[in-house]
């Protein structure tokens, strides 16, 4: 399986390297919110952290920072603690709730698993059911530690990450960058009405697009997040002060 894991993976980013798909896009954007938001002893976190993209991001724009990395895979987890020693890596869901869970590992590619299956936008996915463990923020980071950016990619089920990290969340206002489209996040019964009432009416941010925040623009409306949503202009968002 690492062999699959390793060739799947790097097609896809030679693929995406290739062709400036839309997630290139969206990493740049990411990349150049980190540069402009953070500072030399800012803390972060990257929620499904699978190769350590952002990991190193994180760790370029904030090398002073205390940075924690959740990778529930276990390979992928082993990688990164192995890689990145000054990085608190947890090899866990988070949920909102402790547990455990089965988890979809898209064998030939892992950027695609998640707690549950979903539309898997290319050929043929080759699906292995594992158990693994739930966690949520808000037991895992010390509520004393300030906290700046979040990173969250974890295949639709970022709702019930935000809900158990809500009072983490609400206390610090970091900035956190988020996927949220369809054929993932309604794969739990999520819509984005319900997605926008957790983060700007009980933790207290705005939502922007990605791009509109660089350049200065308004942030979203409900209404806008929602047609944002159901007709797939945009899948990844920024939640901000």
């Amino acid at each position: 399986m690492p062999f699959e894991m390793g060739v799947r993976n790097a097609y896809s980013t030679l693929h995406g390297y290739l062709h400036q798909d839309r997630n290139f896009i969206y990493d740049k954007e990411t990349s150049r919110i980190m540069s402009r938001v953070l500072s030399q002893d800012s803390n972060c976190l990257d929620v499904g952290a699978n190769e350590g993209t952002f990991v190193r991001q994180m760790l370029k724009f904030a090398p002073r920072g205390e940075h924690m990395a959740f990778e529930p895979i276990p390979e992928l987890a082993a990688k990164l603690a192995g890689r990145y020693p000054e990085v608190e890596v947890h090899e866990c869901a988070l949920s909102d709730v402790s547990g455990t869970s089965t988890f979809q590992l898209v064998t030939n590619d892992t950027g695609y698993s998640g707690l549950r299956r979903r539309h898997y936008d290319f050929g043929e996915p080759i699906i292995r059911e594992i158990e693994v463990r739930t966690r949520t923020l808000d037991e895992l980071y010390p509520f004393e530690r300030p906290l700046r950016f979040v990173k969250i990619d974890i295949e639709g089920a970022e709702y019930l990450m935000l809900k158990g990290g809500k009072r983490t969340l609400r206390a610090h206002a970091p900035y956190i960058v988020f996927e949220h489209g369809r054929g993932a996040a309604n794969y739990y019964g999520v819509r984005p009405e319900q997605l926008y009432d957790l983060l700007t009416k009980e933790i207290g941010l705005q939502i922007s697009v990605m791009e509109d925040w660089l350049e200065g623009g308004e942030p979203l409306s409900r209404k806008e997040l929602t047609e944002q949503f159901d007709k797939k202009i945009n899948y990844y968002f920024l939640a901000h002060p």
